[in-house]
């Protein structure tokens, strides 16, 4: 019988461990050196992704605008219908009216 071993690892690798852009790029990057060189890594960000440590979204700035102009366009297609109801309402009332009057009853409206 044979065992199974799992491949051998490189000695001081450990790649349980997050990694850099885990960790400093949010999860949202990649760390990369410096251009013009130097010691500091910086973050390479990802599509949609933004800021120093790729922590801002690209479309984060429309949500407010965009929720509010949302909700503002179903408040007013609200609005739009309770009147147009009303109007109806109205309408239908003073049909009402004429045909009782055209026909002669008596009819409280």
């Amino acid at each position: 019988m044979s065992a199974s071993f799992p491949p051998p690892q490189p000695r001081g690798i450990d790649f349980s461990l997050p990694t850099c852009g885990e960790t400093q790029c949010n999860g949202h990057g990649t760390c990369v050196i410096r251009p013009g060189g130097g010691a500091d890594l910086v973050c390479e960000c990802e599509l949609g992704y933004r800021g120093e440590f790729c922590e801002d979204t690209v479309n984060g700035a429309l949500s407010l605008p965009l929720t509010l102009s949302v909700l503002g366009v179903i408040i007013g297609v609200l609005i739009l219908a309770f009147i147009v109801a009303k109007m109806r309402q109205k309408q239908k009332k003073r049909n009402r009216k004429l045909l009782a009057e055209k026909h002669g009853y008596n009819i409280a409206v």
